[in-house]
């Protein structure tokens, strides 16, 4: 049999042509830059920004982000410590301070620099001007109204004289027009599929895909109403980018007749600089302060955290105060010098300054202390309190907090030169309002170290804040405040509410709501006010929505040049020939055989894998009713209980609790049977007797083991019972544990912790659902006792299982209105002291509780399914008198804990691989074709479990570590369907059940925390950002771990087997190349919408964090790997190590910048995961290293060669 290679081009990765008619195709007066203007200076640039943000994201673990932001990216030259690649919680034996030596090395700005330069020579030497006559005139004025456009867009985010909140229209009308257009947008994909050629089918595919896709969200939004529409703050959003896309349109119309098929390369490229722009103009212009304000004040100033001064304040006249300020500049650049000025009533003289400092009283000190201390103050507070210095912060460090800076001055008198006294001022007193008090010539001064101020024309006045928590919880669910803005220049008194990813823009100027402080005496409440001027806050939004424009239009007009093509190709024979051939090339009698039974295999073997496994997942889904003599445990888990700020059913409160202290959902009994998570849970809150005896607590550290007197066991699995005697050693030991410096704790303290947190999940659970004991004899005591514990419990946030009363709306003793959910054993306690007032309401969700908690204590099956039945008709009758609940969804949860699809999905993902290999082993396209469909029917179950998710959880789909696993394999499912479906190769195949089975195997480890859909932060509780930047970007880790993958199969495949011919290589590196478009198409966007989602949360578009840097990271990686081929730099085989490469960029992006523990979007350090994410780019690294072996060598290579 003949060999039909697909055809090669040797331009087929290569830019598209830039054409030579134009007149000014050679212009010799620019010849000087065509070694500016080469690809190699491109991937090399990518490569130094690369490393410059890997340096200056690591460098933040010991440093502050501005101090790096200033050190690193907005200078020319960085001076980079070998230290910083050692971080503390990636090398705990390593001491950083102990690694000596540093490099010098191209800085932020010198690197965006030479970028720039580089594209400015690339546009003048390349992209030149193809259009003629008619249509260069139309091409340029076109431009010129695009530019018009951005510059109207950018200038008019911004209005010096009052406030920019709202578009041209109202945003219901916006939002109107928003769905007429996608219905128009619908309309036109239709008329454009019977437009185009019937032979053009890809083009037609592609229009009627985006009709059906249009028409479907466009039904959606009408059919649900106001329920689908966009809030307020989203629309705002939505104007912004509505506004950015029309001008990046526009100017593609102008540079298509222009450039032609470069059309969307020069704008994608014009975006850029544009956005390169933005941020020189951000970091030489933008001004960030904060605002802080108390309830009921008035503040007409802003201060700078980053900055100091030494201000001298006199409060003589009764109009106003004088105040004379020293810069930080001018007071550390005359350290111990003596500094005259005619502005200061005094001369002064710095002599000891602390960046960062703290407070000790100096009766406390030790006398070695004292003996160290430094502490020349004569006068004021300095008299009774030191300052010492202590460590500046640190990325790391908890809570956000900011040095505190403190300085000895010596205050001498202009006229004798004598000293009036050496003061102590700091940054603490100065927040405290207390200044030290010099007098001079009769006249009091006061002296305060503060942060730099900045006054304004207007005055906000806080009339009041907020913290809203999520139900039952301390987690803060929104901040907001209500201010009143006065500014008499411009006429304005305005009340206005800001509140978390909603800002208020007034006078170039943008307020966004930052933090929250109630004084825990006064219960005072303050509210910081973050307030940044940036007058060029829109170019982000228009540069992002350009480059994206110039994007899509180049990609898709390379997307459908592959297609076509592989259309024409549809009737020969391709590369799926080679698979069907011997490595000789030639039919073999056996193949022969294997091709007549191939029809008869071809439908029955796929319908049968296809059948079995469905009756498998349906055998799984089905709830099956309990025996007559069974408690029926299903129906008792659909109860409902509020834990974690969410309303759940108290199925997954006993999953969760029982994942966490076993790392499982099962456990076994005393007599070996497996049980589920739901019986342990009422036998620790019904019979904690017999909990006590469940082997559920994993234990697996030796040296602890030894401590509690336990031996090694299969399984690491051990009951309470079995240490309870230790329990006094173990406290002993997690006491000193508490007391290891951070990070410096071992590994057995750090277990000795753990245990101690799983026991004390243990102790919440009884202590909810257990009833206090009360002596009739003791009874007044024992109750303020109980209540006394009743309120340290609500302190530690437990599960309520109690909805509140439907008519008693009084407040109890404890403090908790009966219209919030309780605990059980709270709303005991209140039943009980309504009866000693003789009042004869009943709480019925608290009786029920007795009830079926009673029963199961006695075994009594009948009783228990009774009142759990009776209950659940209750709750049922009251549902719409149950705040913070849907039973529904309720109900829908129980039965997705019940189904597992995501567990079940990875089984099914993995035995879908088996089938793969064993078609590459055999030959058996039927075991292919079969696989291929057991894995679209996984991934409608893996489909469901998203869906289910957003339903449960009201989100979308990605708002965890666990649940960007889930969508990051669905993702790679679907490319590697589409891909299976493209070219057969049963690569397709192979990509979808490794991708589906490994990143479901990821998220069931992560699911050891606990509860996979918990509440979101503040910051974070926004559907439209979720919705937008944050599924772009899980989609760009899907892409570009798929590109991995490819370049993976395309090495192992080629050194490992001798079956890879020249074609089907070529064939993978295809769909690697076009993998790669779309990465960074979705990584791009999504990270561009997340510096957009910061811009308007913090007012910084882009703030240089970890989690930031990462996502960075993988766009210029996957930028560097597309200009490396085109460049000619790299071909098959070094374009599959490269996107290998991008595994490890992206793994560091997903997981590894968490490990660091540092930064706004910092997740902490999960167990673990450090581990096997060296382990994972250790296995990377040697692919590549087997990738670089000379192709000549490889096994395929070889085998075809002879």
């Amino acid at each position: 049999m003949s060999t039909n290679t697909l055809p090669e081009t040797t331009n087929e990765f290569a830019m598209p042509e830039s054409g030579s008619g134009s007149e000014n195709s050679f212009n010799p007066y620019l010849s000087f830059l065509t070694p500016l203007a080469s690809l190699k200076i491109t991937v090399v640039l990518f490569a130094m920004a690369i490393f410059i943000i890997l340096a200056g994201t690591l460098a933040q673990v010991e440093k502050d982000i501005w101090v790096v932001i200033d050190e690193y990216f907005r200078t020319a030259i960085a001076r980079i410590e070998f230290k910083i690649f050692f971080p503390p919680s990636f090398f705990p034996n390593i001491d950083q301070k102990n690694i000596p030596g540093a490099i010098y090395f191209p800085g932020g700005w010198l690197i965006g620099f030479m970028m720039g330069i580089n594209l400015l020579a690339a546009h003048l030497i390349r992209f030149k001007v193809q259009g003629k006559g008619k249509e260069r005139t139309i091409g340029w004025s076109v431009i010129a109204v695009g530019l018009l456009l951005t510059w109207l867009v950018i200038t008019g985010g911004s209005n010096k004289d009052g406030f920019q909140e709202y578009s041209v229209f109202s945003w219901q009308v916006l939002w109107w027009l928003f769905e007429a257009g996608m219905a128009l947008s619908a309309i036109g994909s239709i008329a454009l599929f019977f437009l185009i050629p019937q032979h053009r089918k890809v083009e037609r595919g592609l229009a009627i895909g985006a009709a059906i896709m249009l028409g479907f969200l466009t039904a959606w939004f009408i059919s649900k109403g106001d329920a689908a529409r966009f809030s307020d703050a989203s629309m705002r959003i939505l104007w912004q980018l509505i506004k950015a896309t029309f001008v990046g349109v526009v100017l593609l119309a102008g540079c298509i007749p222009l450039f032609k098929k470069r059309a969307g390369v020069v704008l994608l490229h014009a975006g850029v600089g544009l956005m390169m722009l933005s941020e020189l103009i951000v970091g030489t212009m933008a001004v960030e302060t904060q605002m802080t304000i108390t309830e009921g004040q008035s503040a007409n100033f802003v201060h700078d955290i980053r900055e100091i001064e030494l201000a001298v304040i006199d409060r003589t006249d009764p109009e106003k105060d004088h105040v004379t300020v020293v810069p930080k500049s001018i007071l550390l650049n005359n350290q111990e010098q003596v500094v005259s000025n005619p502005e200061l009533p005094f001369d002064y003289e710095l002599l000891r300054y602390y960046q960062n400092s703290t407070f000790r009283k100096i009766s406390s000190l030790t006398p070695e202390e004292k003996k160290e201390a430094f502490n020349p103050a004569t006068d004021g507070i300095g008299k009774e309190w030191v300052a010492l210095p202590v460590r500046n912060t640190a990325g790391t460090d908890m809570g956000g907090g900011v040095d505190i800076p403190a300085a000895y001055i010596n205050v001498i008198d202009k006229k004798t030169e004598k000293s009036l006294g050496v003061y102590l001022v700091s940054l603490d007193l100065s927040l405290r309002d207390f200044g030290e008090k010099v007098v001079v010539d009769g006249t009091p001064y006061e002296l305060f170290l503060r942060f730099k101020r900045y006054y304004k024309p207007y005055t906000v006045k806080l009339t009041d804040v907020r913290k809203d928590d999520y139900a039952g919880t301390s987690t803060v669910m929104n901040y907001s405040s209500d201010i009143q803005l006065i500014d008499p220049e411009h006429n304005v008194d305005r009340n206005i509410r800001i509140w978390m990813n909603n800002p208020l823009r007034y006078s170039g100027e943008t307020f966004y709501q930052s933090g929250y402080h109630a004084d825990p005496r006064t219960g005072e409440e303050t509210t910081t006010l973050s307030v940044v001027t940036n007058m060029g806050w829109m170019i982000p939004y228009v540069s992002c929505m350009i480059v994206v424009v110039g994007m899509f239009y180049h990609f898709m007009l390379t997307l459908l040049r592959y297609l076509n093509r592989r259309e024409k190709q549809r009737a020969e024979p391709t590369a799926i020939e080679e698979f069907k051939t011997d490595p000789s090339g030639t039919i073999t009698p056996l193949m022969q055989r294997k091709q007549r039974s191939e029809q008869l295999q071809k439908y029955l073997i796929p319908l049968a894998i296809f059948i079995i496994f469905g009756g498998y997942l349906m055998g799984k889904a089905v709830v099956r009713q309990p025996e007559s003599n069974q408690m029926d445990l299903y129906k008792f888990g659909e109860l409902p209980v509020l834990y974690q700020g969410r309303a759940k059913p108290v199925d997954t409160l006993a999953r969760n609790s029982l994942r966490i202290i076993s790392g499982k959902q099962t456990f076994k009994d005393e007599n070996g049977k497996t049980q589920p998570a739901i019986k342990w849970f009422l036998d620790t809150v019904a019979n904690p007797e017999a909990a006590y005896k469940h082997r559920v607590f994993r234990i697996e550290n030796p040296q602890l083991l030894m401590t509690l007197k336990l031996k090694n066991r299969e399984g690491f699995r051990y009951s309470i019972e079995e240490f309870l005697p230790e329990f006094p050693e173990l406290t002993r030991q997690a006491e000193l544990a508490r007391k290891a410096e951070k990070g410096k704790a071992s590994l057995y303290q750090s277990r000795v912790l753990e245990l101690e947190k799983k026991i004390g999940m243990i102790d919440l659970l009884i202590s909810s659902f257990n009833p206090p004991q009360i002596r009739p004899e003791n009874a007044r005591e024992d109750v303020r006792i109980a209540f006394q514990r009743q309120e340290m419990l609500t302190q530690r946030n437990p599960p309520l299982a109690i909805p509140p009363m439907i008519k008693d709306q009084d407040e109890s003793k404890t403090g908790t209105k009966h219209t919030d959910w309780q605990t059980y054993s709270g709303a005991w306690l209140n039943d009980l002291l309504r009866l000693s007032q003789n009042k004869q309401e009943k709480n019925e969700g608290m009786e029920a509780w007795a009830n079926i908690l009673i029963a199961y204590h006695e075994g009594d099956v009948t009783e228990f399914n009774k009142e759990v039945s009776d209950y659940q008709r209750w709750l049922n009758r009251n549902s719409a008198a149950l705040p913070h609940t849907n039973l529904n969804k309720i109900d829908f949860e129980a039965f997705y804990d019940h189904f597992e699809p995501c567990y079940y999905s990875a089984v099914l993902y993995l035995f879908a691989f088996v089938l793969v290999c064993s078609s590459f082993l055999f030959g058996l396209r039927a075991l292919g074709s079969a696989a291929f469909w057991l894995i679209v029917l996984t991934f409608v179950v893996h489909t469901f479990a998203l869906i289910a998710r957003i339903y449960i959880s009201g989100r979308p789909p990605v708002t965890n570590l666990y649940s960007s696993a889930v969508f990051i394999g669905w993702g790679a499912v679907l490319a590697g369907i589409v891909i299976e479906r493209i070219n057969r190769l049963g690569i397709g195949n192979l990509l979808a059940s490794v991708a589906g089975f490994s990143t479901l195997l990821i998220a069931h480890m992560l699911a050891g925390d606990g509860d996979t859909m918990s509440v979101l932060q503040a910051v974070l509780d926004t559907q439209f950002w979720l919705a937008t930047h944050v599924v772009c970007i899980t989609l760009g880790y899907a892409a570009t771990f798929v590109a991995g993958l490819l370049g993976l199969f395309y090495i192992l495949w080629g050194t490992c087997t001798p079956r890879m011919t020249t074609a089907a290589g070529k064939e993978i590196i295809r769909m690697l190349y076009g993998v790669l478009c779309f990465a960074i198409i979705l990584s791009f966007f999504g990270t561009v919408l997340g510096g957009l989602w910061a811009d308007d949360s913090w007012g910084r578009f882009w703030g240089w964090d970890p989690k930031e840097n990462g996502a960075l990271i993988i766009v210029l990686w996957n930028a560097l790997v597309l200009h490396a081929r085109w460049g000619g730099m790299v071909k098959d085989r070094g374009m599959a190590i490269l996107a290998i490469g991008g595994n490890i960029v992206t793994s560091w992006s997903w997981f590894g910048v968490n490990e660091l523990g540092v930064g706004l979007h910092s997740y902490g350090f999960t167990d673990g995961v450090l581990l096997a994410l060296g382990l994972f780019m250790l296995s990377q690294l040697a692919v590549i290293g087997i990738g670089l072996i000379p192709q000549k060598n490889w096994w395929s290579f070889k085998e075809h060669q002879a």
